[in-house]
């Protein structure tokens, strides 16, 4: 019988657990400002639920993401080529379509679409880096961003990153994992130093 009782924690030992806040580590990367330099939008997204105990969750917040993204060379050499809209007006053209492509939807879930385009040039800070807990994977990688300038400011949206929960599109976090040195890089197809 004892067996039993232990079963379901036996399953689990494998499973990542708990939330890390790495935010204070990360001092220069939080003071940095970074500037988009590629025409962007933001979009309804999946993102970690840093409320949420043990072994994690998702909810609905604001996500960042660019129009017209570079293919993904995957291991092996070979490319994956996004189906992304080049632009807001490409988008709007059949917004229906995009939205569909774009984002999986799940079951008794609304579409999920774009909210707005971003211009070249607004300034972004990171706000909290985590590790966050994804069952067996360990602990991935999340970044969130504060919109500092333009018509969206004070936005927080969650950094796409490897093994976030935002299914849309290429990493703007360079990272799976928290990397050992504790030096994070973000992606210069979209964001560089504020200058």
């Amino acid at each position: 019988m004892k067996i039993f009782r232990m079963l379901p924690i036996l399953l689990l030992v494998g499973c990542a657990f708990g939330v890390i806040d790495r935010t204070a580590e990360q001092v220069a990367l939080l003071e940095e400002c970074y500037s988009i330099v590629k025409p962007a939008f933001l979009y309804e997204a999946r993102c970690a639920d840093l409320n949420s105990r043990g072994f994690g969750n998702s909810k609905f917040c604001t996500g960042i993401q660019g129009f017209d993204p570079l293919p993904y060379i995957r291991p092996d050499g070979s490319k994956y080529e996004y189906q992304y809209p080049k632009s807001w007006s490409e988008y709007i053209s059949d917004r229906e379509m995009w939205d569909s492509q774009m984002f999986n939807k799940l079951l008794f879930e609304k579409q999920r679409t774009i909210i707005a385009p971003i211009d070249v040039g607004i300034r972004i800070h990171v706000i909290d880096i985590y590790e966050y807990p994804r069952g067996e994977t360990g602990h991935v990688l999340v970044g969130r961003a504060r919109i500092a300038s333009g018509e969206h400011q004070n936005t927080i949206v969650e950094l796409p990153s490897p093994g976030g929960f935002s299914d849309t599109g290429p990493s703007w976090l360079k990272h799976w994992f928290y990397p050992d040195s504790g030096d994070i890089q973000l992606s210069e197809e979209y964001l560089q130093p504020c200058y």
